[in-house]
């Protein structure tokens, strides 16, 4: 047998793939691929604390260290704490596995029961910390302040909470919630309570509570997150599919017509010249977007700050790492960027509400192009998909049917609006000239009347 038989026979035995294969489906926390990267690796980077073994060690975040020890403290020195060190490593130790499959890639120090007191020991520390930080939030305001601690006093977590929470939403920096679960279990003496983690995190990352009949566990804070953004997601967290696939739309009959071209993705503001009327949606979910029999494409607020870029480019390499977790932010963000083509756009859905921002409308054109880079219109199938039809539907009813006198009246007088109005002074100038037209008209009229009028008189003299 040639070497290279032999040299590749041996790196499929150490590839181990039937236990890989075997893992894959509990995998929900991953290393961010390397095209997302691309665009701006920063925001993948924790900047505080490392959450999970992959940037534990990093040099920025070693200062955080001490005070992940210095919370596994607190939690232990509560007057209502049940538990000691050495059962909290017994309780955690049970679920091991559970947390390392949560992790794909894992480096071999982290891995097998050799290393198991190294992992265990960094996801202790690592679960204290963020609980105590999510309870010391909690408590503001409630309990006399710490004074000289500058990490879970009133003004440390004033300044720390913001960073925190950024960090808690890189999705290389996750903790699973089954880690915080067995955590507070062990340290209250009672049974895992799902709905209790839940709202812990979401309260600290969002201010809001769990939606009700969130009965099983979130896989981690930045799926949490997720899912009270999307209204395709509102079912029950659980570690057996996430969040879930959007529901599969039956699209009505129009669409059999519409899916035989190409849907070609077309700017805000050739809709609006087509007659699509684009209409503020008060609902917090960012892909509760429809489209109604009149034309109106109803749309969530998107406000646009520092944070949208981390926020969104997270969720969406969650989304292409997570097989079971629909892709909806992606379609989103992909639906937004195909109506904003030009600054024009951008300006006419901030003058609609749809979007609310402190930035310079190419800013703002980059942001959200930047953001959809090398990703996929939404799936067939999906609630996106379904709207799509409806626009297109719209616009070409519009464009070819029954309303192309109003189409013709819009796109002229948008056109003059665009290419001739954009100057006050050529408005004035306009208006100056129409009522002087109009004074010529009137003049015309008068004379008119005024010369056949003696004519009418003298006819009825005689």
């Amino acid at each position: 047998m040639s070497s290279w038989v032999v040299d590749m026979e041996k790196k499929l035995e150490d590839a181990e793939l039937p236990a890989k294969v075997e893992r894959c489906p509990k995998h929900s926390i991953f290393r961010v691929p390397p095209q997302f990267k691309a665009v701006d690796s920063s925001l993948y980077k924790p900047r505080t604390v490392s959450l999970g073994p992959f940037h534990h060690g990093d040099e920025d975040l070693k200062p955080m260290e001490v005070h992940k020890l210095r919370a596994v403290h607190r939690l232990l020195d509560r007057t209502n704490c049940k538990t000691n060190i050495a059962e909290l490593f017994a309780a955690v130790e049970e679920v091991a596995q559970e947390l390392e499959d949560a992790y794909m890639d894992l480096d071999g120090e982290w891995r097998g029961k050799e290393n198991r007191g190294k992992f265990l020991q960094m996801m202790i520390t690592d679960g204290c910390f963020l609980l105590e930080v999510m309870r010391a939030a909690e408590d503001l305001g409630k309990k006399p302040d710490e004074r000289g601690d500058h990490i879970f006093s009133w003004q440390g977590m004033e300044h720390l909470k913001p960073f925190v929470q950024r960090d808690m939403l890189m999705v290389e920096n996750q903790l699973p919630l089954r880690l915080l679960e067995t955590i507070v279990a062990a340290g209250s003496g009672t049974s895992p309570n799902a709905a209790l983690i839940n709202s812990m995190v979401l309260r600290f990352l969002e201010g809001k509570y769990a939606p009700e009949g969130t009965n099983q566990l979130g896989l981690h804070p930045l799926d949490i997150y997720r899912t009270t953004l999307l209204k395709a997601a509102q079912k029950p967290l659980g570690n057996d599919g996430g969040t879930g696939d959007a529901k599969v739309m039956t699209p009505p009959a129009h669409h059999d017509i519409v899916s035989s071209r190409r849907i070609v993705p077309r700017s805000a503001w050739k809709l609006s010249r087509a007659g699509i009327w684009f209409v503020h949606k008060k609902t917090s979910y960012l892909d509760d977007i429809e489209v109604d029999d009149k034309g109106k494409l109803q749309m969530p607020i998107l406000q646009l700050d520092d944070s949208t870029a981390y926020r969104f480019r997270n969720m969406m390499a969650f989304e292409a790492g997570h097989d079971d977790t629909g892709k909806d932010v992606t379609a989103y963000v992909r639906f937004t960027r195909d109506l904003l083509d030009s600054a024009e756009d951008v300006r006419l859905l901030t003058r609609k509400g749809i979007l609310e921002h402190d930035l310079d409308s190419e800013a703002v054109r980059r942001l959200i192009r930047g953001l959809a880079r090398d990703t996929s219109p939404p799936a067939v199938g999906t609630q996106l998909w379904r709207v799509r039809g409806d626009v297109e539907y719209g616009y070409r009813r519009d464009l070819y049917g029954r309303n192309r006198v109003r189409l013709f009246l819009y796109e002229s007088w948008a056109d003059l609006r665009s290419n001739h109005l954009r100057s006050p002074w050529t408005i004035l100038a306009l208006l100056t000239a129409t009522l002087l037209l109009v004074a010529d008209i009137l003049q015309a009229v008068y004379t008119v009347k005024s010369y056949h009028g003696p004519d009418k008189g003298d006819t009825k003299m005689h």
